[in-house]
């Protein structure tokens, strides 16, 4: 054999393949080998079958793929790129005990039989007895119109899911793919999509879902929290006291699954409940020192006092857990003290005890000072959880703006995150902006359209610039896809700055009759 690739052992089998191309089966009860050459490329991957008894076996080249029977040592079938198939196998293994499962440069995964003749087909090359809900499956910009469609309606005053009722000047071929995309959408999800009392936020949301698009389903989830938040701001604080707002607030807040991004009553709520539950499922030392770490952050230091004395004096933390617990105790909002102690912590920080020099500051009440600190050393998450459990609502806005400033930069580019930070602080216009900037144009035109409607902010002398490019950069998109009505409304939204659009759009009207 040449130098071995790969080896493969089940039961009393084991095999081996080199760069030659060669096979040896090893009998080890028997103690016996044989060599099999295949006359092949380098074997790149060999598995066996799963299921006891069954000896069957895989085996990848770099131009294809081979099923060996290792009891009879004779192969059952065989695949070559070139010669078999056109795409070339990337990655192999088993799917069940007699199907295998091969991954391919054509970007599909193909399900076998054991005979190496496929079980499954590629999407585009099945004849469905019915339509399915794939706006994949049409080529992009058709996908992209047919997503336009759904989230505008109405077209011309009317909720239709009938593509020939706009200005659409594609060919038959195509528009007939959109509309058997639009019939194969089930009757609940058409009925909310025709419902005019269906909010653009939740159509929004519903067509992210449709379109399976993760980061859109996101965005819209917290700015349609955030947005009926702020309208209900408004209503109450003319109807209703003051005080009746935060009750609200905790009693439909985001959900917990966006962390950082929900409110700051309802975060530091989650939080303490959590460490009580962590504090009630404790078992080990480092268990409870987690849960003292967690107490001091939040600020309850009676309890952390209790699960630092409850320190056994056989540990080797008992001394220190001791005089910890005579610290948390005895601190004080004295001149002298809090020097001390900021003194202490910004050395330990300054000596890589980042988290014990926070833990410091916030004894002393100086939480913001230790986010800064654990801004500086890129502890980013950290110090948006301090801020959100620590800090007043202004000192948290300030340490979750740092945040965003560093998530835009452009070593870190995680815009899409800092957006969804931004839509927490309620900084809208900043997202209408930034979402212009990452040149998402068809979201920054819908989210221009629900802060509007939801008045976050309004058509001023200030906003009007934006608002206008905003909606002429969208209607320029729209155009690009071939969706000529939509391009239209949008133009005509954006005044001047769409002015030239508009003619360009309304101009070719009479082309076609003059040849």
């Amino acid at each position: 054999m040449g130098s071995i690739t790969c080896i493969a052992w089940k039961g009393d089998t084991l095999v081996l393949g080199d760069m030659d191309g060669n096979l040896n089966f090893w009998d080890l009860k028997g103690r016996v080998s044989r060599g099999i050459p295949t006359h092949r490329s380098w074997v790149r991957k060999i598995r066996f079958a799963p299921g006891k008894g069954n000896q069957k076996l895989i085996a990848m080249y770099n131009d294809g793929a081979e099923v060996w029977d290792t009891k009879e040592v004779q192969m059952v079938s065989s695949l070559r790129s070139g010669r078999n198939v056109t795409f070339r196998i990337l990655d192999v293994d088993w799917c069940t005990s007699d199907k295998v499962i091969l991954a391919s440069d054509d970007g599909c995964i193909r399900v076998l039989e054991m005979s190496m003749k496929s079980a499954c087909f590629r999407m585009d090359e099945q004849e469905l007895t019915e339509p399915v809900w794939c706006p994949y499956l049409l080529v992009p910009r058709a996908s992209l119109a047919l997503k336009a469609f759904l989230l505008h309606q109405p077209w011309n005053g009317q909720y239709s899911l009938d593509i020939s009722h706009v200005d659409y000047p594609e060919n038959e071929e195509i528009k007939n793919l959109l509309q058997e995309q639009l019939n194969s959408l089930s009757n609940d999800i058409k009925k909310l999509l025709l419902d005019p009392e269906f909010t653009l936020l939740q159509r929004c949301l519903l067509v992210s879902r449709l379109y399976g698009d993760e980061s859109e389903l996101h965005f819209w989830t917290v700015a349609a929290h955030y947005l009926h938040s702020l309208s209900q701001e408004k209503s109450a604080s003319t109807t209703a006291p003051k005080e009746a707002a935060p009750r609200d607030k905790l009693s439909n807040p985001l959900d917990i699954c966006y962390d950082v991004l929900c409110e700051n009553a309802y975060f530091q709520k989650f939080q303490l409940e959590r460490v009580n539950l962590q504090e009630v499922k404790r078992s080990t030392y480092d268990h409870t020192r987690k849960c003292t770490d967690q107490l001091l952050l939040l600020g309850q230091t009676d309890r952390a006092v209790q699960l630092l004395l409850e320190t056994s004096a056989d540990n080797q933390h008992y001394y220190c857990d001791s005089l910890k617990a005579c610290l948390v105790t005895t601190v004080t909002s004295s001149g002298p003290s809090q020097s001390t102690i900021k003194l202490v912590a910004t050395n330990m920080i300054a000596n890589g005890k980042l988290a014990e020099g926070v833990q410091l500051l916030c004894l002393i009440d100086k939480a913001a000072d230790a986010c800064r600190y654990l801004q500086t050393y890129g502890e980013w998450n950290r110090a948006a959880w301090l801020a959100k459990v620590r800090l007043n609502p202004e000192e948290c806005a300030d340490v979750l703006r740092r945040w965003v400033d560093h998530l835009c930069s452009p070593q870190v580019n995680q815009k899409s995150k800092a957006l969804l930070v931004l839509l927490s602080l309620g900084c809208f216009f900043s997202v209408a902006e930034t979402l212009h900037s990452m040149r998402y144009f068809d979201r920054a035109a819908l989210f221009v359209e629900a802060c509007l409607k939801y008045g976050a902010f309004e058509v001023t002398e200030d906003t009007e610039k934006l608002i206008t490019a905003i909606y002429a950069d969208y209607a320029r998109s729209l155009k690009n896809l071939g969706f000529k009505q939509g391009a239209v409304l949008f133009a005509s939204k954006a005044g001047a700055a769409g002015k030239d659009l508009l003619n360009e759009l309304e101009s070719p009207k009479e082309e076609p009759i003059e040849e």
